[in-house]
C-alpha cells in the first residue's frame, strides 16, 4: 500500500511526462523497501524511523520546487526531481532495521566502507540507464548533484556543488535535514 510521500512522488513524476515516470517506477520496483526505510540510525536525528527515508526525499523535492520558484532560479525541472529523487537512496544500504517494526535501526558497514553518496550515485545510474534518451540527456548533471548534495568534502561530499541544480540540491536538503 502506497503512503501518501510515495503517492506524491508518484503524482509529480507523471505530470513530468512518461520518461520520468518510468524512472520512478525503475525505482520503486527494483527498491520496494524506498518507502519504508529510516533516514537515520540515530533517533535524535532527521527523519529516523519507519518511512522517514521517503518522508525526507518528498520534503527535499518539495522544497527543491518551492525554493526554485520562490527565487526565480533558472534549473531544469526533470534534472531537480531526479536528484532531489535519488539523493539519498543509497540509505537502504547504510542503515538495518533492528526489530521487525522497523522503528530501530543501526548502521551497516556499507555505510563506513562505501557510504549513502556514492551508492546513491550508483543507484541513479543503475536506474537511468535502462531509458538511453533520459541517459544521454540527464545522467552526469544528475549524478553531479547527488555526489555533492552534502557540500562539502568533510560533510562525505566527493565533489562540492558546481552548479545552481547540485547548490540548490544541497541546501533544500540541508533545510530538510536540520529542521
Amino acid at each position: 500500500m502506497k503512503d501518501k510521500y510515495q503517492s506524491y512522488i508518484e503524482d509529480r513524476a507523471d505530470a513530468m511526462g512518461p520518461s520520468v515516470k518510468e524512472i520512478v517506477t525503475i525505482l520503486f520496483l527494483t527498491h520496494p523497501e524506498f518507502s519504508t526505510w529510516s533516514g537515520s540510525h540515530h533517533e535524535n536525528a532527521h527523519h529516523y524511523g519507519k518511512g522517514g527515508l521517503i518522508k525526507h526525499t518528498a520534503e527535499v523535492i518539495k522544497l527543491c520546487f518551492v525554493t526554485k520558484e520562490a527565487i526565480g532560479a533558472n534549473v531544469d525541472d526533470i534534472p531537480l526531481f531526479f536528484a532531489a529523487l535519488f539523493h539519498d537512496t543509497g540509505k537502504l544500504f547504510d542503515y538495518e532495521p533492528i526489530d521487525s517494526d522497523l522503528i530501530r535501526w543501526r548502521p551497516t558497514p556499507h555505510k563506513r566502507l562505501i557510504h549513502h553518496i556514492s551508492r546513491s550515485g550508483l543507484i541513479w545510474h543503475d536506474c537511468v540507464k535502462r531509458i538511453s534518451h533520459v541517459y544521454t540527456t540527464y545522467h552526469d548533471e544528475v549524478l553531479h548533484a547527488i555526489m555533492s548534495h552534502h557540500g562539502h568534502r568533510e560533510f562525505g561530499s566527493p565533489v562540492a556543488p558546481k552548479s545552481k541544480l547540485a547548490w540548490l540540491l544541497h541546501l533544500c536538503d540541508s533545510i530538510s535535514a536540520r529542521m
